[in-house]
């Protein structure tokens, strides 16, 4: 047996390591999946709190918080790639066409939605259908700078967005926020509920269904995403433990 054939083995082993660590450093979150999971999990029973359109919490709606629970992902998202998932250094991946294309899907059709509610909340104000000062008391109004959130969501894409989990996750967050300011909106600026010959009960029958649908979705996606990112954690420990070790 030579040197080389000693030699051979290790090494092919190793650049199939390096490429797996590679991959998973510039596509995968791991853990930060998983708890992106929990957190949509968690952000739907709060939502389904009778009394969640109205809580106040240090004298401000609960809501103003929630709005910023994607940013709070995104920096434990952060967190954790570096802390977690770094210990080998930093190695750049072989560029992957299918992966690339996927996740630009999900950070454009994200950008998209948010554009579309961003232009018809300001036209809903500029026709007047929606009116900061309605004559009737509004139980729960929100304030106004709210309405800059889907532009701030915008902000973090693509730069923040690595792989195709992490896009998905930072969509749902988002779009379970942009889903109950909906409501809030209608609900507070919105004019008194016409008749229902106006159609407009059907919109709101319509709409009920769609967001309860969009619950059961988003409860089927958490689960998923929190087997998802536990199954990559393994992965990493797997590749930890497969490197060669100093006798």
């Amino acid at each position: 047996m030579t040197t080389t054939d000693l030699e051979g083995p290790d090494l092919a082993s190793l650049a199939a390591l390096t490429r797996d660590y590679a991959a998973f450093q510039a596509r995968k979150s791991g853990l930060a999946t998983a708890l992106g999971g929990l957190m949509a999990v968690v952000f739907v029973i709060a939502a389904l709190s009778p009394n969640f359109m109205g809580a106040h919490v240090l004298d401000r709606l609960f809501i103003e918080y929630l709005v910023w629970v994607p940013f709070l992902w995104l920096a434990v998202n952060g967190l954790c790639s570096r802390i977690l998932y770094r210990g080998l250094g930093i190695v750049k991946a072989s560029p992957d066409g299918t992966c690339e294309r996927r996740r630009w899907f999900w950070v454009l059709g994200l950008a998209l939605f948010l554009i579309t509610v961003l232009l018809a909340g300001l036209y809903a104000f500029a026709s007047g259908f929606l009116q900061a000062n309605q004559p009737r008391a509004a139980l729960c109004p929100p304030p106004m700078w709210i309405l800059l959130m889907p532009f701030l969501y915008l902000l973090p894409m693509p730069w923040a967005i690595r792989g195709i989990e992490e896009a998905r996750a930072y969509a749902v967050l988002v779009g379970q926020c942009i889903l109950w300011l909906i409501p809030l909106f209608l609900f507070s600026f919105g004019p008194p509920t016409p008749p229902l010959k106006t159609g407009w009960g059907i919109f709101g029958d319509v709409m009920g269904v769609s967001i309860l649908v969009l619950i059961y979705v988003v409860l089927i996606w958490g689960a998923l995403a929190m087997v998802r990112g536990w199954r990559e954690h393994r992965e990493y420990l797997a590749i930890l433990r497969a490197l060669p070790r100093e006798s």
